[in-house]
């Protein structure tokens, strides 16, 4: 049952796709073909895609503090960088680009505590971001995690952990006063009307807002290979995100389980430094693609910490 879940192209309104919560969309020919099957169906599998393309990269992966990828004992301050889908950005059905690429990378400040004893090494950690703007896009993050690994010091080991972020991002995803002056460019120009842009979104623009409060679950292995610690880790995300999209005050939610896999390696070059990088790939179901096939949501990460 949850493979059919996951994988039927036909359940564009189903299970893991993008639902309409609040709100009503204002431009006409929208609801023309949120009411016509094949439009519709095209329109959420964008918009599902555009959303969890931009929280899997969001999302924790969890390296400064991870108990499978690191084996000091004691307080763990550092930083992380994870990237954001490489290519182009996603088009609506207008024609129009999502503006989704406002950093090539998501930072985030990695705080966490490790202990150990002859049988297991315990973390316990958290992740921060301030809402800086960064080219019209402002971000908080909060995140806190834990694992344990059954092994001792030096030792290679099976692992659990478990790892809760989130994200409130406000960003003028969805329509630029650059987007509103070329609207003529696009095929459906009534998508952006001077009018309602100036009435809702005044003189400081459209600012969309996006939520996100996912959960991850996940079981591993960690080799202890000289002053390397290299992982695998395989992962379920209980997903729960939201976009409003402030230009026809809507909001637009999607919650699906997202299957995941995660490789990488730690690195203790010294007595106090830690370096870790790695690679995570997701399922795409068939109906979060634009193309209606199976496909992966990917993003690589580097960190770096100091272990006191």
């Amino acid at each position: 049952m949850l493979l059919m879940l996951l994988t039927t192209p036909a359940l564009a309104d189903g299970f893991g796709s993008a639902k309409l919560v609040d709100g009503a969309p204002v431009d006409q020919d929208f609801v023309d073909c949120l009411d016509a099957d094949g439009c519709r169906q095209a329109f959420l599998q964008f918009l599902s895609a555009s959303i969890l393309e931009q929280g899997f990269t969001m999302q924790g992966l969890s390296l400064s503090a991870s108990p499978l990828a690191h084996d000091r004992e004691g307080l763990v301050v550092g930083g992380s960088l994870a990237s954001f889908p490489l290519g182009a950005p996603a088009t609506n059905l207008s024609g129009k680009e999502e503006n989704t690429q406002f950093s090539p990378v998501f930072p985030r400040i990695n705080v966490g505590h490790l202990s150990q004893d002859e049988d297991r090494r315990v973390a316990v950690g958290g992740s921060f971001l301030p809402p800086i703007p960064v080219g019209g896009a402002a971000a908080l993050e909060l995140g806190v995690e834990a694992g344990v690994v059954f092994a001792g010091a030096g030792e290679s080991g099976l692992g659990i952990e478990s790892e809760f972020t989130f994200i409130r991002a406000n960003a003028p995803i969805t329509a630029t006063e650059e987007q509103l002056d070329e609207r003529d460019d696009f095929s459906n120009p009534d998508n952006l009307s001077p009018d309602r842009y100036e009435d809702v979104c005044g003189t400081d623009g459209c600012l969309d807002t996006f939520t996100m409060a996912n959960l991850e679950l996940r079981g591993g292995y960690g080799w202890a290979i000289q002053d390397f610690r290299p992982y695998a880790r395989l992962g379920v995300t209980v997903v729960n995100e939201w976009l409003y999209v402030m230009y026809d005050d809507t909001t637009w939610s999607l919650f699906s389980l997202q299957p995941a896999a995660h490789v990488g390696s730690g690195w203790q070059p010294g007595d106090s430094i830690h370096l870790g990088l790695g690679a995570s790939a997701a399922l795409q179901q068939a109906n979060q693609s634009e193309s209606s096939s199976i496909g992966v949501f990917y993003t690589f990460e580097g960190a770096a910490s100091w272990v006191f």
